[in-house]
């Protein structure tokens, strides 16, 4: 009996590289993470809450006590967040309640956009 697959895919399926071709397209929500910078129309809803206990903009650092991060699936806490610009944070002082969207980007966690909040 001749064997009904051809070499090459044989191959390919021991090396584990055609199931990386069956995956799904890739969808906007999918390549959301990547986006640096909050969109022009984004709701308010996508930003989360919190209060600057630190700062330290030559360091490019800032630490929040905030709320929920809905779009990190991270619950409430204090964290220290980076920027990737100290202008960012040039109009902000410890105890500033703020609004503002923080990503994960190479592995670290990041403040792409922040307001004072009302």
């Amino acid at each position: 009996m001749k064997n009904p697959l051809h070499p090459l895919v044989a191959a390919c399926l021991l090396a584990g590289v055609l199931p990386a071709f069956a995956q799904a397209p890739a969808t906007a929500a999918d390549t959301h993470a990547d986006h640096h910078t909050a969109a022009p129309g984004e709701a308010a809803s996508e930003l989360s809450e919190g209060e600057i206990t630190r700062l330290d903009a030559k360091a490019l650092k800032l630490t929040l006590r905030h709320g929920e991060l809905k779009n990190l699936n991270m619950p409430p806490m204090t964290m220290v967040f980076r920027v990737q610009d100290a202008a960012l944070l040039a109009a902000f002082n410890v105890g500033d309640r703020v609004r503002f969207r923080a990503e994960q980007i190479q592995g670290g966690y990041y403040v792409t956009r922040i307001e004072k909040a009302p």
